[in-house]
C-alpha cells in the first residue's frame, strides 16, 4: 500500500486551488421567487437530518486511477459543517494514510513513512486526490445524509425520466446545481454540482437509502466527472449523533 501513500502525499502539494481570480462585476440580478411547488421540495430537502451533528461511519472507498481501480477500507468521523477525519487502512487492517479537516486547517499523513502535510485552508477541495473537485463541506453533507443546495436566482421543475429535475440557475441563468427526485420528489437519486461558467464540477448517486432512528443516509455515493466515476464510498456502518472531539480532526505526525 505504499504506493497509495505516495499517490496521496504528491497530489496534496496541488490541492490548494482557492487561488485569487479576477471578480466578475457585480449582478443586479433579483430572485425569481419559487412556485409553491419548489418551495415544499426545498424545505423538506433541508429539513433532511436537520438537527445532525456529528456522525461516524465505515465502509470501503474506491478509487478510479489510470493504472486501475483502487478499494481500501475505510473509518471516518464527522462534525457538520467542516470536520471530518477519514482513515484509508489497507487489506492488512493497519492504517495507510489519514486526511483532516477542522474548519481551519487540513491534514494528510502518510503512515508507512510518517510524511506529513499541513495547510490552513478552510473549505479544500479534493480534485487532485480523487479527480474531481468535491469540496470537504459538500462531501461532509453528503456523507451525512444531507444535499447540498447552492445558492440560486430562479428555479424550474421538469419531469426526467421516471421522476424530476429540480434546476438551480445563478443570477446570469446559468446552472448551478440540478437535483434528481424520484417519483414522489422525496428521494433525492443524483445530484449536479456546476461550476460558475456552467460546466459540470461533479455527479454524485446516492444509491439505496437507510434510516437510523429516523436518520436518512446513502447506502453509497458514487461520483463522477466528465469521465466518468472516479471516487466511491460504500457505507457499510453509520452512528449518527456519535461522540466526536476537536483533537479527533487534527492530525500531527507520529514520533
Amino acid at each position: 500500500m505504499r504506493h497509495v501513500s505516495l499517490l496521496l502525499m504528491a497530489a496534496v502539494v496541488l490541492i490548494l486551488s482557492g487561488c485569487a481570480t479576477l471578480g466578475n462585476a457585480p449582478s443586479l440580478a433579483v430572485k425569481q421567487p419559487d412556485t409553491p411547488e419548489v418551495s415544499s421540495i426545498l424545505t423538506h430537502l433541508g429539513q433532511i437530518n436537520a438537527g445532525l451533528q456529528t456522525f461516524k461511519g465505515t465502509g470501503n472507498v474506491k478509487l478510479w486511477k489510470k493504472n486501475g481501480v483502487q478499494v481500501l477500507h475505510a473509518v471516518w468521523s464527522g462534525f457538520r459543517p467542516d470536520k471530518l477525519r477519514i482513515v484509508l487502512e489497507g487489506i492488512s487492517g493497519f492504517p495507510v494514510a489519514s486526511m483532516a479537516a477542522d474548519g481551519d486547517w487540513f491534514y494528510l499523513l502518510s503512515y508507512s513513512d510518517n510524511n506529513f502535510y499541513k495547510s490552513e485552508i478552510k473549505n479544500p477541495d479534493l480534485k487532485k486526490l480523487v479527480s474531481i473537485p468535491i469540496p470537504v463541506s459538500d462531501l461532509i453533507f453528503l456523507m451525512s445524509g444531507g444535499i447540498p443546495i447552492r445558492d440560486y436566482f430562479s428555479s424550474t421543475l421538469s419531469h426526467a425520466g421516471s421522476g424530476y429535475m429540480l434546476s438551480l440557475r445563478g443570477d446570469r441563468n446559468i446552472d448551478v446545481e440540478h437535483i434528481y427526485l424520484d417519483a414522489d420528489k422525496k428521494q433525492v437519486q443524483r445530484i449536479d454540482i456546476f461550476s460558475e461558467k456552467g460546466q459540470l464540477s461533479y455527479r454524485v448517486d446516492r444509491v439505496e437509502q437507510a434510516d437510523i432512528n429516523g436518520v436518512e443516509f446513502p447506502k453509497q455515493l458514487v461520483f463522477s466527472g466528465d469521465a466518468g466515476p472516479r471516487f466511491q464510498l460504500d457505507i457499510r456502518n453509520f452512528w449518527p449523533n456519535a461522540a466526536v472531539f476537536p483533537d479527533m480532526f487534527v492530525i500531527t505526525p507520529q514520533g
